[in-house]
């Protein structure tokens, strides 16, 4: 009988049973038609909480010298999973044990102080990292060569433009000789060249037996880097293994989400609403994946059915990420009429997004008279009318001047986007 083969290399990070829960406040919602007291009670209270596990129950054990990929789609829970590993934030529950020197680069900035100048960042991040003076000095001229900060090394890094933040984040983290690199996906912030050059020592990392933990939509880099991987959705682990499956699970899960047809009228709606009007149906336009380019336009088309006289009908549509945090709302400017018993169908166009790469659920808001105000929707559908993937996000900056709305809500996301046509299709 053939032996089971063992990996006998020490363990050099124990993950047992985490969890990390958030605490959520949503705006609530005011009728229309809402009485003093209502108000009032609005006034007093405008937010409602909840508890969001943005991780649970999630254990694992990653040996030295392994290259462990951490895969999912937005707000499964990754870069959750790397703050709580290199010590950014604490789990609600659970543990989890180091035999290590860890060092992380994540978000752009993360670790840095940007009042202090470049130079005085890579001593502080290496005495984070538990090097000392004579270490660090030693290191300091590769640090500045990696990074091609050059001239600039002794300006704040508040003045530095994000790429050369990420430049300088990648150099410190990667040649203090950390037993522990852990990479998310703030690469895609470089340029194409300096991307190359961090795989290349990320590789060389690898090759030299240290430990490697990265987050990447970029499959290339999962195969080509990793030699085991992980995949998280909605906070939970569903794989733990090899590379292969994890990739064909990861790419299931986002096909299974995307389709381009779904029936809305059965869909839960908002108690607040009038019932004037109902959406019935959405398709989503030109796309048979649902997956998009920066510079591609969304169309989709609603077909909806008004329940009495309507008039100056448009339509709202809200980008959210997977964990329900909304990323951007795109404004219809078109005002439709409808009878009683009318069924029309209104074919939206989202000419120009300014989402980040991800994936993202899409609420559907039917409004009258003006749909920058939240108060005036007669039908809604969220979060969740269809779902779409954005991918490479491009370079080009697109600045939009418009004296429209003061309104701006909180669950609308933080971007506006204004370059949305459309037309009703009787």
């Amino acid at each position: 009988m053939e032996a089971v083969k063992t990996d006998d290399r020490p363990t050099i990070l124990k993950v047992e049973n985490v969890g990390k829960k958030y605490i959520i406040k949503n705006l609530k919602t005011l009728p229309a038609d809402a009485s003093g007291m209502q108000k009032l009670r609005y006034r007093l209270k405008k937010y409602e909480k909840k508890d969001f596990w943005a991780l649970k129950d999630i254990s694992f054990e990653i040996k030295k010298g392994e290259r462990l990929a951490i895969v999912g789609r937005n707000g499964a829970g990754k870069s959750t999973m790397l703050k709580l590993i290199s010590r950014i934030t604490e789990p609600t529950e659970g543990r989890i044990e180091y035999y290590g020197r860890v060092a992380a680069m994540l978000e752009v900035g993360t670790g840095f102080n940007l009042e202090l100048t470049g130079r005085e960042n890579v001593y502080l991040n290496g005495a984070i990292l538990g090097m000392t003076k004579e270490d660090i000095d030693a290191r300091f001229d590769s640090i500045v060569d990696f990074s091609e900060i050059g001239e600039f090394i002794d300006t704040p890094v508040k003045r530095y433009s994000s790429g050369m933040l990420v430049r300088l984040a990648f150099a410190v983290a990667s040649t203090m000789d950390p037993d522990i690199l852990i990479v998310d996906e703030v690469l895609s912030v470089g340029d194409m060249k300096f991307r190359e050059k961090c795989l290349r020592r990320m590789d060389e990392i690898a090759q030299s037996g240290k430990t490697i933990i990265c987050v990447s939509h970029v499959m290339t880099i999962v195969r080509g880097l990793c030699n085991r991987a992980i995949v998280l959705d909605k906070g939970k682990m569903i794989y733990n293994g090899e590379v292969e499956h994890a990739i064909k699970l990861y790419n299931g899960i986002n096909e299974a989400a995307r389709i381009t047809s779904r029936d809305l009228d059965d869909l839960p709606r908002p108690k607040f609403l009038n019932e004037k009007m109902r959406m019935l149906h959405v398709d989503v336009l030109d796309n048979k994946t649902c997956i998009y380019n920066w510079n591609e336009p969304i169309r989709f088309r609603v077909r909806a059915e008004a329940k009495t006289d309507a008039e100056d009908v448009s339509v709202r549509a809200v980008f959210r990420c997977d964990n329900g945090t909304p990323a951007a709302v795109a404004f219809l400017p078109l005002h439709a009429d409808f009878k009683a018993g009318d069924v029309k169908e209104i074919e939206v166009s989202v000419d120009r997004h300014n989402l980040a790469p991800g994936d993202y659920k899409v609420a559907l808001d039917l409004t009258q008279d003006n749909p920058y105000d939240i108060y005036n929707n007669v039908d809604s559908v969220s979060p969740e009318a269809f779902f779409i993937t954005v991918r490479n996000i491009g370079a080009e900056e697109h600045a939009v001047e418009d004296n429209s709305a003061r309104l701006w809500l909180s669950s609308w996301g933080h971007s506006r986007i204004m370059d949305v046509t459309g037309k009703v299709v009787e």
